[in-house]
C-alpha cells in the first residue's frame, strides 16, 4: 500500500495540460486524503475562488510547484517511541 506524498493543509499547484479546460489555475488547499482508486492516491482539495471540492490523483499534482510533502521516514525519533515500557508494566495476582 503506497503512502501520500501531501500533507493535509497543504498548498498544491495542478499539472497544466491540454485537456485541462474544467480546472481551475492557481493554488488549491488539499483537505482530505482519499483512499487509493484505480491505482492511484486521491486527494480532496478546493480552490479558493470556488465553493466545492474536487477530487485529484496525486498524478495531478505539479511536484515542481507544490508545498507540503511528508518527510521521507528515517530514524525513530524520540518522538515515535513509545512512551510505554512493556518491562515496567506490573499486573494484580
Amino acid at each position: 500500500m503506497s503512502r501520500h506524498k501531501y500533507l493535509v493543509g497543504a498548498m498544491i499547484v495542478l499539472k497544466d495540460g491540454p485537456v485541462r479546460l474544467a480546472r481551475t489555475t492557481g493554488v488549491c488547499k488539499i483537505l482530505a486524503t482519499l483512499p487509493e482508486t484505480g491505482g492511484a492516491l486521491q486527494y480532496r482539495i478546493r480552490f479558493e475562488s470556488e465553493g466545492f471540492d474536487r477530487c485529484v490523483a496525486e498524478d495531478d499534482i505539479d511536484p515542481d510547484r507544490s508545498h507540503g510533502c511528508v518527510p521521507e521516514p528515517t530514524t525513530k525519533s524520540k518522538e515515535q517511541v513509545s512512551w510505554l515500557k512493556a518491562s515496567s508494566v506490573r499486573t494484580a495476582k
